[in-house]
């Protein structure tokens, strides 16, 4: 599946969702314009008559919130400018999720985020694989700078900029190294990308991974970690993929060349630099029993409900992902 990489979403396999919302657009801009006066937010200039319809509507109605946390601001003002340039936006795109999302240092630069203050280091709700919508699986908050530099490049840019020898965009190698390894699992699930790379940079626990960056931390963690009790269940996820006797055989083999390289002061994203254990790897992989469905449960069971949102009605976020827009509504 990973090695040979997904086949792009056709445009005519629209989800129910973003096909509602296109017949529906009137109704959808209305509804915003009404949520920018229930939070008491004067509406910018250029927007349309639904959502001005729907900003004066609210008026005569009881006054709503008065006090407005950056939280808010920012859900409103996603919602606002998607609208304005058709693209779809999940209901799970919500205040929660946005709070989820919130870091305190840019995920890309590693500066710390300011807020309202008009600087490049202020924060920003960026779309990881722009062929997809506002969705959840495809969101990081990162810095105005790095919004800015990545601007429309496709992740094929973004990899050549991480391989480059000079900054491009503002942004050094190593920043777009970071940018690419954070969006391969968005623009892998949107046929963008195929094959496996080294792990090289944690995954953000909201942000769509390919299932080779989870199985290289877990068999790593099978053998590394502190805690035993996360060893031992690392090593049944592993064990649970590994279900015929030449894939037990060299998952035994990663297991102890990773064990080596740790004694040897390796640490997780440099023991998969080392081509052994990388090679290593990929022999394992390749004889796995994984497969679509067994990863899909992977997603749900390890990262998703620990941090589901109250009232969200995604069951697995993979199923519900609008990878089939193009990033606009049709």
């Amino acid at each position: 599946m990973e090695i040979s990489g997904l086949e792009k979403a056709k445009i005519s396999l629209l989800p129910k969702d973003a096909l509602i919302q296109l017949e529906q657009k009137d109704k959808i801009g209305f509804d915003i314009g009404r949520d920018w006066a229930f939070y008491h937010q004067p509406l910018p200039s250029n927007a349309d008559a639904a959502i001005y319809r729907g900003h004066q509507s609210n008026q005569a109605h009881p006054p709503g919130r008065k006090e407005v946390d950056r939280y808010t601001r920012k859900w409103l003002q996603i919602r606002y400018h998607a609208y304005l340039r058709n693209r779809p936006v999940a209901d799970d795109v919500d205040i929660g999720l946005i709070k989820l999302l919130d870091n305190p240092k840019c995920i890309i630069t590693g500066e710390t985020l300011t807020h309202g203050s008009l600087s490049p280091t202020d924060w920003s709700v960026e779309r990881l694989c722009n062929t997809a919508g506002y969705a959840w699986g495809n969101l990081t908050i990162e810095s105005q700078l790095a919004n800015e530099a990545r601007g429309s490049m496709t992740y094929e840019e973004i990899q050549l900029a991480a391989k480059s020898k000079r900054a491009t965009n503002g942004l050094n190698p190593e920043c777009w190294a970071h940018y690419e390894a954070i969006a391969r699992g968005p623009n892998f699930w949107a046929g963008h990308t195929k094959g496996i790379t080294p792990l090289s940079f944690p995954t953000p626990r909201l942000v769509f991974f390919v299932p080779s960056q989870f199985l290289m931390e877990m068999v790593f963690w099978s053998v590394c970690h502190k805690d035993e009790k996360v060893r031992i269940n690392a090593h049944r996820v592993m064990k649970h993929f590994s279900r015929s006797e030449i894939a037990m055989e060299n998952l035994k083999k990663l297991r102890a060349k990773i064990e080596r390289k740790f004694h040897d002061r390796f640490r997780i994203y440099t023991i998969f630099h080392n081509e052994a254990c990388f090679e290593a790897f990929l022999k394992w992989y390749q004889s796995s029993t994984i497969t679509f469905e067994m990863y899909k449960k992977i997603v749900r069971s390890e990262r998703y409900p620990k941090i589901k949102i109250e009232g969200s009605k995604i069951d697995n976020p993979l199923d519900e992902w609008w990878i089939s827009t193009d990033g606009f509504l049709r």
